[in-house]
């Protein structure tokens, strides 16, 4: 059984090969926009089932963007989530440090914290490059 995204991929590479394709990666990102777009239009009328759908196309659409960018989207999915994963530890370590609790804190308080580990972990990801 193929993964989804790899599944995805392999579609959508199909169809490029054969000429069903844009002519540069910015047709896909107006897609991606597009969907996005219409997943709030849906959110608005309160319809999730719709929204379900669209969120589907927007997955789609991240893959043919990730086609173009001649990557895995399955392997940037797991680099996505291992940095959120560190990026989420920082927080509660931040936390820790302060004392605070993250059930305690305000959407806002957290944002701020995120915010100031997100420019240290891409800091030293670059310093890492």
């Amino acid at each position: 059984m193929t993964d989804p995204l790899s599944e995805s991929l392999r579609i959508q590479s199909e169809a490029s090969s054969r000429g069903f394709d844009w002519p540069d990666v910015r047709g896909v990102l107006d897609k991606i926009e597009e969907e996005l777009n219409e997943i709030r239009e849906a959110l608005d009328r309160q319809d999730v089932a719709h929204g379900r759908r669209e969120l589907g196309d927007l997955m789609l659409a991240a893959v043919n963007a990730a086609r173009f960018l001649d990557t895995d989207p399955g392997e940037e999915l797991k680099r996505a989530t291992r940095r959120f994963q560190a990026r989420f530890q920082a927080l509660d370590s931040e936390l820790v440090r302060e004392g605070k609790r993250m059930e305690s804190c305000s959407l806002s308080e957290l944002d701020a914290i995120w915010s100031r580990v997100k420019v240290r972990a891409d800091k030293a990801l670059e310093e890492g490059a």
